[in-house]
């Protein structure tokens, strides 16, 4: 009897001591689901995506899409001074219209046009992610896809009234202003975003 006592007031006096857990949270990866225009296998997939989410897009605050674009890995854009740019995804540099630019999936300019200045007239600083589709995509996307795919997506209207701006001053009379109007009324939402550069 004595050692069924002892034994209860063991189990009551210390009940955590053989099932004490590791209270730190596990961190998952990010899981990244982009839509393509036909259905297929994902062993059969042949390209590789990569993004960036808006979080690194603001902390980088870049002056010219090259200083973002290129902290992905297999990319490599290069400034020719101004907006133009030189791209490079997993092959060597061409101003050849082998890339595709697209603003929340629709091309920024028309086919077999010459882009050095495409990835300027979309709204980076503004972007909610981007996507880079390496490899061919243009089967799906068209010709210009033959090298790869870059996809800026842009934010969703805010769900309630938001009013931002952020005005930046450089070197050698550089300024730039970028403000932002969102609101949502019912099924409808409207989002403004004005970019301005000197």
């Amino acid at each position: 009897m004595k050692r069924l006592i002892y034994a209860l007031f063991f189990l009551v006096a210390f009940p955590y001591t053989g099932f004490s857990e590791d209270k730190e949270a596990t961190k998952l990866e990010d899981v990244v689901v982009t839509g393509t225009r036909e259905a297929e296998p994902l062993k059969e997939t042949s390209a590789t995506v990569n993004t960036m989410k808006e979080k690194e897009i603001k902390a980088v605050k870049s002056t010219h899409p090259s200083e973002i674009m290129n902290r992905i890995p297999g990319v490599w854009i290069n400034s020719t001074g101004g907006e133009g740019h030189i791209t490079s995804i997993r092959q060597p540099l061409t101003t050849n219209p082998v890339y595709l630019y697209l603003e929340d999936g629709i091309p920024i300019r028309s086919t077999g046009f010459f882009n050095h200045n495409a990835l300027y007239e979309v709204n980076m600083p503004g972007a909610e992610r981007i996507e880079v589709i390496k490899g061919t995509g243009t089967a799906l996307y068209g010709s210009d896809a033959i090298g790869g795919t870059i996809n800026i997506m842009t934010k969703a209207p805010s769900l309630k009234p938001e009013i931002e701006a952020n005005p930046e001053i450089g070197q050698y009379g550089w300024y730039r202003l970028l403000a932002t109007g969102s609101n949502t009324w019912g099924d409808d939402g409207l989002r403004l975003d004005l970019n301005s550069t000197h």
